[in-house]
């Protein structure tokens, strides 16, 4: 939990206490600082001709959790927020960027923003006005606010933040991905500068659910639409949000099922190809694809999860290894998780393999229910649709498909209609084929196409803020799970 500094506090530490004892000080109020941001400080309130009881309560270094959007200093008040951003030198169109930026994230909490850059080399001042314009101002314009400030005390500031408010998806908040309202990850803004000023002939995107790799993909597709003709083949059936896309904003997305022949590339002749959920293409496919930008000299694009398949021979494919076998590509790593919260990434890890339940240490915004009969569990699904949860069921197979029958639910989107979306709230069943083996690890008793597992790790890591799981005649694994989460500090043998 992050707390409030007083900024004279803060120098005098530094510059009075042996060098060991300022880093615990820094430990205990949960942040880190270099040298040279310190002094920063120092001479940035060297201007400021106030009281000393008005420089405190300031918030340093506060990252909002998940996102690590970071502020250098925050000053929270009844009628206004207090933002200064320290830096050494003034590039001036990034630091009103940045405040641009920070104007963005602060604006969810409903008050007036103040928002100022300190440049220290020539000990000058800046404002971003309402009307976003960035000029030099006199330090006595802060001095007044900092003064008059009636000050508003937060016992835990991650409170007043709620990532998900800031983590926008293509598809379901396609307007807003649209209109660019919407912020990347220091490390996906990296990526996309490096992408756009040299692409390489393909380039992967690689990441686990949740690191924003289908948000980068989706906004290097945005931005090259606007000079490129594009298309984008998603690895599935095309949801809402695509249609949405196609319909009202003129994208070109089809379905990997409608690239059969080379002539069907042909006919839409793109610039550029990018295709989401590559791991799920079948490898002759992808050798199409690939066989096409090769013979035309295109740029091509993939986002890749080779854990995130559903069926037994998706296994198989190794589309990751062709993509990295090719000349002239680039890999791109995503490895920050932003759209699940640690509490449920935390727990997810743990339903997969038990001896990582120790680590899930909050169990507040998970759910769990046992019933003995698929109808009872039918029932309470329907009740929970019209509270705004999003039920996540089996998809269904044609040939052999009596277990995963038994464990559907009937309502709601399939593993295979919820690609690439996410949502708050999702309810998942788990039913009797699951148990957990000798290693703790979750495993399935019958899988003959669909993967019964992996649907249930494509449903789980849909969800944004909440998880419920209803176990269905399973007491075993229901009695397994239980006794993990009740035992977090036990190490399971």
């Amino acid at each position: 939990m992050r707390k409030p500094f007083d900024l004279n506090s803060l120098v005098s530490s530094y510059k009075d206490l042996p060098e060991e004892v300022f880093k615990e000080i820094l430990n205990f109020f949960d942040f880190d600082m270099r040298k040279d941001e310190i002094e920063q400080i120092s001479a940035f309130i060297n201007n400021l001709d106030v009281e000393d009881r008005h420089l405190g309560y300031f918030y340093v270094g506060y990252k909002i959790p998940q996102i690590d959007k970071e502020f250098d200093l925050l000053r929270f008040g009844e009628d206004y927020i207090l933002n200064v951003e320290i830096k050494s030198i003034l590039k001036e169109e990034d630091a009103r960027e940045q405040l641009l930026k920070n104007k963005y994230y602060l604006s969810s909490l409903g008050k007036k923003l103040k928002l100022f850059t300190y440049i220290a080399e020539d000990n000058s001042f800046y404002q971003l006005k309402d009307d976003e314009t960035f000029h030099p101002i006199d330090f006595a314009v802060f001095e007044k606010l900092l003064v008059s400030q009636k000050l508003e005390h937060h016992s835990n500031l991650d409170d007043l933040f709620d990532p998900s408010d800031y983590l926008v998806s293509p598809f379901n908040h396609s307007e807003r991905f649209i209109n660019g309202s919407y912020f990347l990850t220091k490390q996906q803004q990296d990526y996309r500068n490096q992408i756009l000023e040299n692409p390489s002939q393909f380039t992967i995107l690689e990441g686990l659910p949740g690191t924003g790799k289908t948000l980068l993909l989706y906004d290097l597709a945005k931005s090259f639409n606007e000079t490129h003709d594009i298309v984008i083949i998603h690895t599935g059936n095309l949801n809402t949000g695509h249609l949405i896309l196609n319909q009202q904003y003129k994208w070109n997305i089809i379905s990997v099922k409608d690239v059969k022949e080379i002539k069907q590339l042909k006919q839409l002749n793109p610039q550029i190809i990018f295709v989401d959920e590559t791991q799920r293409m079948y490898p002759w496919q992808l050798e199409l694809i690939i066989e096409y930008i090769h013979e035309n000299d295109l740029l091509g694009f993939f986002s890749i999860d080779p854990r995130q398949i559903l069926s037994i021979h998706e296994r198989d494919y190794n589309n990751l290894d062709k993509l990295k076998s090719l000349k002239n590509q680039k890999l791109y790593p995503l490895s920050k998780k932003i759209r699940t919260n640690k509490e449920l990434g935390a727990f997810i890890k743990g339903l997969f393999n038990l001896k990582y339940m120790k680590y899930c240490k909050n169990t507040e915004n998970i759910s769990i229910h046992y019933f003995g009969d698929i109808n009872q569990a039918r029932g309470f699904a329907e009740g929970l649709e019209c509270e705004g949860w999003q039920i996540i069921d089996y998809t269904g197979q044609n040939f052999n498909g009596a277990v995963i029958q038994r464990m559907q639910l009937h309502r709601g989107l399939n593993a295979h209609g919820v690609l690439g979306q996410e949502f708050d709230k999702v309810l998942v069943l788990v039913g009797s084929t699951f148990y957990y083996n000798d290693q703790n690890s979750i495993a399935v008793r019958t899988a003959n196409f669909y993967d019964p597992e992996r649907m249930l790790y494509q449903s789980v890591t849909r969800a944004r803020k909440q998880i419920m799981l209803l176990i269905v005649n399973n007491p075993e694994f229901m009695n397994k799970l239980i006794h993990a989460l009740n035992n977090k500090q036990m190490q399971l043998s």
